[in-house]
């Protein structure tokens, strides 16, 4: 039973970090494609990207709310989940378009491995900061763990 729990474990928590790093690569690809002003038809998918940071929003204020959470660290976090999700989705979004565009700049440079590893950095930092959220919303949860 252990074994079963902890092969399911391993599995889901290797294809989230998988697919967290995807993500993550593609949006730090979408970063340079609008530093070398690549994205194009981006006003015809904003509002996409607006409805995607709503629905985080919202679905984050009734997570937190049905774990009683306080409501000042809910509409904050809420507010800061919906933020990054716009930036998020709308980055990934263009990344893929200019890769799909553009795969010599990604592939051929080698470019790609950079981001790859930056993704996977992200993804960790981002693991990380899911798990220790709490300290850092709390005043007494940040003082129990230093040093």
């Amino acid at each position: 039973m252990i074994e079963e729990w902890r092969e399911r474990y391993f599995i889901r928590t290797g294809v989230l970090a998988g697919l967290s790093t995807v993500i993550m690569t593609a949006s730090f690809i979408g970063i340079l494609a609008v530093i070398e002003n690549q994205v194009s038809g981006l006003e015809s998918r904003a509002p996409w990207y607006l409805v995607f940071a709503a629905f985080a929003f919202t679905v984050t204020v009734v997570f937190l709310e049905r774990n009683d959470v306080v409501g000042r660290v809910i509409i904050g976090t809420a507010l800061a989940l919906g933020i990054v999700s716009f930036l998020l989705s709308m980055l990934t979004v263009e990344g893929l378009f200019y890769t799909i565009r553009n795969p010599e700049d990604v592939f051929v440079s080698r470019l790609v491995l950079y981001f790859l590893a930056a993704g996977l950095v992200g993804t960790g930092f981002g693991y990380w900061a899911i798990n220790h959220w709490r300290e850092f919303t709390s005043p007494d949860g940040a003082a129990e763990n230093r040093l």
